[in-house]
């Protein structure tokens, strides 16, 4: 079974989950395509292991629809991950619709963003918002307001994704806020230096939604996940201040952003280190994540094309991509 040019893409992005709960996301995304023909592709990065369990059980997926395709990345690295599917992977000519691997989509979805983006023409993307967890109230009221992607669930045009390749767009490889920082470039239409900051490009669907599982107990384990994410956010705020001074300021192309996340943040802070020092003041935690980014790292993964390892509905094969 072959794929039609403009049918819909799906991209579900996993590292860290169980075969179990790429399966009900799998499954979720599946009954949301609601009969029109999609590609779905599961990209598991950093995970070999989880990549060979999740392909042993995703023989047992059926669909008259969809075809689905399982994907290993060596680097563990969900920017990375990014760059892979948008420059080498996709390949329907569709929108195409990203998806976290814990997130179980509502059946409606994936058709609410789609009617929403057919009836906004001027939007390059369009996000869907929480509806569990204690601050899921808080964020859909702030997304409905402000704007912005969630991750969890969002949505690229075809416009937008030919424009994402066309420009040669890339996110910095190390990256921890991949969302803002995607919503950021494409609401600058992914040119800032001839457009200017314009919000219509992303908009927020308030019906397109998602279920994921609850922590169902405080652990050692949890605990140490909630310190390393607070850690994670101040990098993310060292981050949002690179951007803008790329972006916003200097009015730079996006192809000029630099390969890593360090060397982004790096560069501002040699270039700002006034604004730097005001910042360490009042966050030191992002004086601890500066110097943790000065720490070099081994990116060598990142040169590794992605492998694929199944195709549903083709003789079972392992090649690379590109």
């Amino acid at each position: 079974m072959a794929v039609e040019k403009g049918a819909w893409a799906v991209a579900i992005f996993a590292a860290r989950e169980t075969p179990a709960m790429l399966m009900g996301t799998v499954n979720a995304a599946i009954a949301a395509c609601a009969g029109r023909q999609a590609r779905i592709d599961v990209l598991i990065n950093g995970n070999p292991a989880l990549a060979e369990q999740f392909t042993a059980v995703a023989r047992a997926i059926e669909s008259d629809t969809c075809i689905l395709r399982i994907w290993s990345i060596a680097a563990a690295d969900k920017a990375h991950t990014w760059n892979e599917y948008i420059h080498r992977i996709w390949d329907t000519e569709g929108m195409a619709f990203f998806i976290d691997g814990y997130a179980r989509v509502k059946p409606d979805a994936l058709d609410a963003i789609a009617r929403h983006l057919a009836a906004t023409p001027t939007a390059l993307a369009a996000s869907g918002v929480p509806s569990c967890g204690r601050s899921a109230k808080r964020l859909r009221e702030h997304m409905l307001a402000k704007g912005g992607i969630h991750g969890n669930l969002y949505a690229v045009t075809a416009e937008g994704m030919h424009a994402l390749r066309n420009t040669g767009f890339r996110m910095p490889v190390g990256l921890y806020r991949t969302d803002p920082l995607l919503g950021a470039a494409l609401t600058f239409r992914l040119d800032p230096v001839n457009s200017r900051w314009t919000r219509g490009s992303v908009t927020v669907v308030a019906g397109a939604t998602w279920d994921v599982d609850g922590i169902a107990e405080l652990s050692y384990k949890n605990i140490v996940a909630y310190f390393k994410r607070r850690l994670r956010q101040a990098q993310g705020e060292l981050e949002s201040r690179a951007f803008r001074e790329h972006t916003s300021l200097k009015r730079l192309p996006l192809h000029l952003l630099p390969a890593t996340s360090q060397a982004m943040v790096n560069n501002w802070i040699d270039a700002n280190p006034g604004e730097a020092r005001s910042l360490f003041r009042k966050n030191p935690s992002c004086l601890y994540a500066a110097r943790q980014l000065r720490i070099p790292r081994n990116w060598s993964a990142t040169q590794v094309p992605p492998v694929l390892l199944y195709t549903q509905g083709f003789e079972e094969k392992l090649c690379r991509a590109g």
